[in-house]
């Protein structure tokens, strides 16, 4: 299997979703599929699949309070509460998505991409630019995924399930509607590239 590994430099991120009335808006440490599609077909146009994490040791996580603004009255409702990540000692967090490689596309149009990814992007988060872009061929292992794959989409990427954790993402069907898929969550035993494991096992399957 082949796929296109892209590095990027994020100032600060917010990946998550506040639980309906919930003041709390948790943030991930990985990249979902969901997530990565969305933001190459907003950027590009593009129906794209890969999955992405932050590099350990890079970031570091803290709360922010922000208040959604009613439109008509012109007024702040409740305050809400969102973790987020920010660089820690040093100017950027840095990641890595890996896509699946299409053929009919020219990799160049990766070369300092620009992208907005995740959450509240009205208030700063979320801007990343590809740094770098190779093709990588990782051998298949056994171990515990450290990405979010939507179930439909594991088998193109050569994940097999051994043993599933499975979670539900919000995948977006147009600009203001979406629906939820159940997807393979981090921790789901599997045999995958090894790139997608944050730990290689060899429990008997």
């Amino acid at each position: 299997m082949e796929l296109l590994k892209l590095d990027l430099d994020i100032a600060s991120i917010i990946i998550g979703e506040r639980v309906k009335g919930g003041i709390y808006r948790p943030c991930l440490e990985t990249i979902p599929s969901s997530t990565v599609q969305g933001a190459f077909k907003h950027h590009l146009g593009l129906d794209l699949k890969g999955v992405g994490f932050f590099n350990i040791g890079t970031y570091e996580i803290r709360d922010i309070t922000y208040s959604v603004k009613d439109k008509l009255l012109e007024v702040a409702k409740m305050p809400l509460i969102s973790s987020c990540l920010y660089p820690k000692g040093g100017e950027k967090i840095k990641g890595v998505i890996y896509l699946m490689k299409d053929g009919s596309i020219d990799k160049s149009i990766f070369q300092n991409l620009k992208l907005s990814i995740g959450a509240l992007k009205s208030k700063g988060f979320g801007k990343a630019k590809v740094t770098n872009i190779e093709e990588v061929k990782p051998e298949i292992k056994q171990g515990l995924l450290n990405v979010r794959v939507l179930e439909s989409e594991a088998s193109s990427f050569g994940i097999r399930v051994v043993f599933p954790v499975f979670g539900y993402l919000f995948y977006a069907k147009n600009p203001i509607s979406g629906v939820y898929k159940r997807a393979l969550f981090e921790g789901s035993l599997v045999r995958a590239p090894e790139i997608f494991l944050k730990e290689v096992t060899f429990y008997d399957e």
